[in-house]
């Protein structure tokens, strides 16, 4: 039997993209919902580079019960791979220089050393 997300469900979950989104500093992304539902997940996210689009669908829950923080876990994996796209984008890209890389890999490694002494208190 589907478990699938509710329209509140699907709000709830469009709440927690934008507070990921502030988060990981993602607004050089348009993230928008998509019409169809996900294939064979529970979310998922599609992108148009040149756009710089983002666009997530929610899709079948399966065994994972529907509660908000299910929902804003799984808004935070699908933001991550929005957070990740350009790093690995241009890692896959045999015409990327190492500077490239070195660029995007510091992007993650910048925030992340934020996000990760704030959360510790650290000063």
């Amino acid at each position: 039997m589907a478990n699938i997300p509710t329209p509140k469900d699907a709000e709830v979950f469009a709440q927690s993209m934008k507070k990921w989104q502030q988060i990981l500093n993602l607004y050089d992304w348009r993230v928008e919902k998509g019409s169809k539902p996900a294939k064979q997940a529970m979310a998922s996210v599609e992108f148009n580079q040149s756009a710089r689009l983002a666009t997530y669908r929610l899709g079948d829950f399966g065994a994972e019960k529907i509660t908000p923080e299910s929902l804003d876990m799984t808004a935070l994996h699908e933001s991550l791979h929005i957070f990740l796209h350009d790093l690995m984008a241009v890692a896959q890209d045999p015409k990327s220089s190492q500077d490239e890389i070195e660029m995007q890999e510091h992007r993650v490694i910048n925030l992340l050393e934020k996000l990760l002494k704030d959360s510790n208190g650290c000063t």
